[in-house]
């Protein structure tokens, strides 16, 4: 995420409607992106998330904006119910020039009334040595006590859950970038999380899952230290409306007992992006691909580190963490368009976007593996891929941030609706 005047957007002639209708349309789309009922919170494609902060702070060619169009902090309020998490609250807050000198701070807090709880952190320096060296620091602390468990693999357990616990989950890391070239980083990740699993609260009287899979591994919580090396090629346009270009993500992780964790394992990851736009840039089509594979011994990684599917950043029809294994595949497609824009009360420059969306994937895990971590309990491997679609809104507030709000539909679910802060990809 960019300091003063670095995203690489070329400047384009804009709007500014300054009548009280629309104004009313902004006040409108604020409540629609706060008071809304959403699933549990839930990261993007967790293990990437580093890597795509990385990709947002590489330096770039700059544009000239006014002061509004420009400006680089913004703070949402984030008020809502859920029939789960009962009344929520908190708020976002996002500073891409805190000092004056590119340093970025995005911190975000929420809490509910059934004992969610979210508090959020990233911290990145200017880029040193003439814009080659990143640092960042990533710190989070999440308690949902109703998490749905489904299983492990591409089972047809859905759209009712098979179990459901608590997880209390601490992660810390910090992050080296050396940008060798303009749209190139190499990167070596240092992280820290801890997983403390418990019953939680009942959900609709499903068995909790330490109950109900007690040879899981990782059912009873644990400590994981990995180090992560990765490169980022990063030739898009934009950081906040990017029309056009190619992200190329690859990561190797590894965890083991020898550098403070509990299990054993290593992760490889590869995220594909490509983004075109036509009319004048008024149309974008985005396309993703993405796979991952988990290496180690039997029954040494911990499910809630084994490869994932569904939720806001994967497949959008299927409810957070529906899919576990040690392997996946995902490919995502977007149409994105321009609606509107226009200055909001002389705070934000707001942009009002649109989009539909198709997603496919499955994971991957052995008959064998789930008849040993989940023993009579086990519901078996569907070998299909599976497929959702929707539609969703894009609001971008100047240069701080973007929020979207994202209705998925599939197979299980009729309609899941997201608030993430970012685009999919």
């Amino acid at each position: 995420m960019s300091g003063p005047h670095r995203t690489r957007e070329p400047s384009v002639s804009r709007r500014c409607v300054r009548i009280p209708m629309e104004r009313l349309v902004t006040a409108m789309l604020a409540c629609l992106s706060v008071l809304v009922s959403l699933p549990p919170g839930v990261l993007a494609i967790e293990r990437l998330e580093v890597e795509e902060e990385i990709a947002s702070l590489m330096p770039e060619q700059k544009k000239e904006l006014d002061e509004v169009a420009g400006r680089q902090w913004a703070v949402l309020p984030q008020i809502g119910f859920g029939p789960e998490t009962g009344a929520i609250a908190g708020v976002k807050f996002v500073n891409r020039n805190l000092f004056g000198n590119g340093t970025t701070l995005d911190v975000e807090g929420l809490y509910s009334i059934q004992a969610n709880r979210v508090a959020r952190m990233t911290l990145a320096a200017p880029p040193f040595l003439s814009d080659r060296l990143l640092v960042l620091f990533r710190g989070a602390y999440v308690v949902d006590p109703q998490r749905r468990f489904f299983g492990l693999g591409n089972n047809d357990q859905g759209p009712t859950a098979a179990s459901t616990n608590q997880i209390e989950d601490i992660r810390a890391g910090l992050t080296l970038g050396w940008r060798a070239l303009e749209d190139l980083s190499f990167n070596l990740e240092m992280g820290w999380r801890r997983a403390n699993i418990s019953n939680g609260r009942m959900l609709d009287d499903l068995p909790f899952t330490p109950d109900e899979f007690p040879n899981v591994t990782g059912v009873d919580g644990g400590t994981v230290a990995p180090i992560a090396l990765s490169l980022v090629w990063n030739s898009r346009d934009d950081v906040f409306h990017p029309t056009e270009g190619w992200r190329v993500i690859l990561k190797a992780l590894h965890a083991n007992k020898a550098i403070g964790g509990d299990f054993e394992f290593s992760q490889f990851i590869g995220d594909l992006g490509y983004l075109r736009s036509f009319f004048d840039n008024r149309l974008t089509l985005a396309a993703r691909a993405n796979g991952e594979q988990i290496l180690g011994p039997d029954q040494a990684v911990p499910f809630w580190e084994m490869a994932e599917l569904g939720g806001d950043d994967t497949l959008r029809g299927f409810f957070p963490f529906r899919f576990y294994g040690t392997g996946r595949v995902l490919v995502n497609a977007e149409a994105r368009f321009k609606i509107l824009e226009f200055d909001f009360f002389d705070l934000w420059h707001v942009r009002l976007g649109g989009a539909v969306f198709g997603d496919a994937g499955r994971v991957f895990i052995s008959e064998e593996a789930i008849r040993e971590e989940e023993g009579e309990s086990a519901r078996g491997e569907v070998k299909r891929y599976r497929f959702d679609y929707g539609f969703g809104v894009r609001i971008s507030l100047s240069e701080a941030l973007v929020a979207r709000i994202d209705v998925g539909f599939s197979e299980e679910e009729t309609a899941l609706l997201y608030l993430a802060f970012g685009q999919t990809f």
